[in-house]
């Protein structure tokens, strides 16, 4: 026997997680189980009452059952312990921390529901004329015992379904709707009533919602990691390795914030610009000095008077020997501790330098966050062992969600990274022609802004050129506050939603295909040619079949 047609279905996440809904949710599931196909389940149904002075009175039956032949039953369900104050006429139920609710009359709750949805669907133009229905209405009280006797005039023994007849919650409803001389309002009487009570009202929850949850069980993830640096404060050279997405950039700035809380003169470095810009909003008013690697050799070379006007490319070679020449020029410029993040972008000399700018080489800290990943930088192990760091592991993903860390794991080669994230959404993968990638991305982000009710703002479009960023970016200036981007330039960051566009160049290059695959968090849309994508998915060119959209 298939199950009863239940109204929503299936049940949101948001409600069975409720705790404060998990008696509504167990009458659900056995209804399902234990009715037929002919009967219809209509959950958590609103509507509006009028009285006669024409006020307006909220109400809400909690359960909706019909059947073609044999009517409607209303249900009011209560959870916990249930009692009755006589000289108040005040209901209560007593929860498991033995808390005392005060509750409405669920049977008058099941009688107005009965009454009121009956006089409207009778209103309805599809209502078959002359049908006069069994209509009956019943409270389920899952946790309590069976009352031996009725407990009032207008309430008889046998509404009441409790904690023994619950394992036969269909037989219980059947025997509700028997007896008597309904007629039978027939699959017409059927369509009205979903008329009346799914039409109107819906439980559909946005795309953004579900990536809005699965980010904060991410956030609450994260800060997990923090243990690490409870073992090694007591340490001056230390280099924490993880995979893309293990909490290293979060991790290093609570470092930061630590070490310059103690009092410490602190530096947190990086190389790219649009990394710094995001530790700089982070670590905001917390008394570190942010800034890339190039950036902090050009500032000391400025305040230090030395010609501080060199291109980027120059500063990168020359800039260490303006570190070392600046601090003995301004001694006040010697640091405390040093924190890098993104630390396996960091070239031999450089670490060099570092040391020669902290105030006691001994004592003072530097603290290294870097990638294992050796497919793509090499075994960084080994050259930090050469500074007398202590290598520690960072062993679990806690930004993207599990179907993310599959994909981008296929490019990452190093110790074993555990996701811990939430399973999440699949990943998409759209398959178009070179010419055509533009125009699916516009309608991607159409889809997920519009139809998914993410905010532009929490989304982020990559793409392996600079010639094709500069197209996306006209194409989707409509989108306010959306990033649009080289994967090389977000690297170290992140974002709830990513959309790549992968081109030919990201085969040629492992580094982007683990960035552009591991920046989203939650949710994660690859588009490009049809042999590109199956590199990326691991499929051979002729597995992947006809061109489309696929979810994995």
């Amino acid at each position: 026997m298939t199950g009863a047609r239940m109204w929503p279905t299936p049940l949101p996440r948001l409600i069975r997680e409720d705790p404060l809904r998990s008696a509504e949710v167990r009458v659900y599931d056995l209804l399902k189980e234990q009715l037929g196909p002919q009967w219809t389940v209509y959950y958590s149904r609103p509507y509006l009452k009028m009285t006669p002075s024409g006020a307006e009175l909220d109400g809400e039956a909690d359960f909706v059952v019909v059947h073609p032949d044999r009517g409607m039953l209303t249900i009011e369900v209560k959870g916990g312990e249930i009692s009755r104050d006589p000289a108040t006429e005040q209901w209560f139920s007593r929860d498991r921390q033995n808390v005392l609710h005060k509750i409405k009359n669920p049977v008058q709750q099941a009688v107005s529901a009965q009454h009121t949805l009956l006089e409207k669907v009778r209103r309805l133009d599809t209502w078959p004329k002359g049908k006069f229905i069994r209509a009956r209405h019943g409270v389920i009280f899952p946790h309590v015992s069976s009352p031996p006797a009725a407990l009032g005039a207008d309430m008889p023994r046998e509404i009441f379904c409790c904690r023994l007849e619950l394992a036969k919650l269909g037989d219980w409803v059947r025997g509700r709707l028997s007896g008597g001389n309904g007629d039978s309002m027939g699959e017409a009487g059927r369509k009205a009533f979903d008329d009346l009570l799914s039409l109107p009202f819906t439980l559909r929850v946005p795309l953004a919602s579900y990536l809005t949850e699965d980010d904060q069980a991410i956030a609450t993830l994260t800060p997990q990691q923090f243990y690490v640096l409870d073992a090694v404060s007591h340490l001056a050279r230390v280099a924490a390795g993880g995979g893309a997405g293990t909490g290293k950039t979060i991790v290093a700035c609570e470092d930061a914030f630590r070490l310059a809380r103690a009092g410490n003169k602190t530096a947190l470095l990086c190389l790219g610009d649009k990394l710094a810009s995001h530790l700089r909003q982070r670590m905001e008013l917390s008394g570190v000095l942010v800034m890339t690697f190039p950036g902090l050799c050009q500032h000391y070379a400025s305040v230090s008077g030395m010609d501080s006007d060199l291109s980027p490319h120059d500063m990168l070679e020359i800039g260490p020997d303006l570190l070392a020449k600046a601090v003995l020029k301004d001694p006040t410029l010697r640091l405390d501790a040093i924190v890098v993040d993104e630390a396996q972008d960091f070239r031999t000399q450089w670490w060099i330098a570092l040391e020669d700018i902290l105030v006691d080489p001994r004592t003072s800290k530097i603290h290294a966050f870097y990638d294992t990943n050796q497919s793509v930088y090499g075994d960084l192990t080994g050259e930090l062992a050469s500074f007398n760091i202590v290598p520690i592991r960072l062993s679990r993903n806690l930004r993207n969600t599990q179907t993310i860390h599959a994909a981008a794991t296929r490019f990452y080669r190093g110790n074993t990274i555990t996701a811990d994230g939430p399973e999440g959404f699949p990943v998409e993968w759209v398959t178009c022609t070179g010419n055509s990638s533009i125009q699916q991305v516009h309608e991607i982000i159409r889809q997920l802004t519009c139809d998914g009710e993410v905010a532009p703002a929490n989304i982020c479009v990559l793409a392996p050129r600079d010639e094709l960023v500069g197209h996306l970016q006209r194409r989707l200036a409509s989108f306010e506050d959306l990033t649009v981007t080289h994967i090389r330039d977000f690297k170290g960051l992140e974002c709830q939603a990513a959309v790549v566009v992968a081109g030919r160049e990201i085969s040629d290059e492992r580094e982007l295909a683990y960035v552009a695959l591991s920046r989203a968090r939650a949710h994660l849309t690859i588009v490009g040619e049809a042999e590109v994508v199956a590199w990326l998915r691991g499929l051979e060119v002729s597995e992947y079949g006809a061109i489309g959209r696929s979810n994995e």
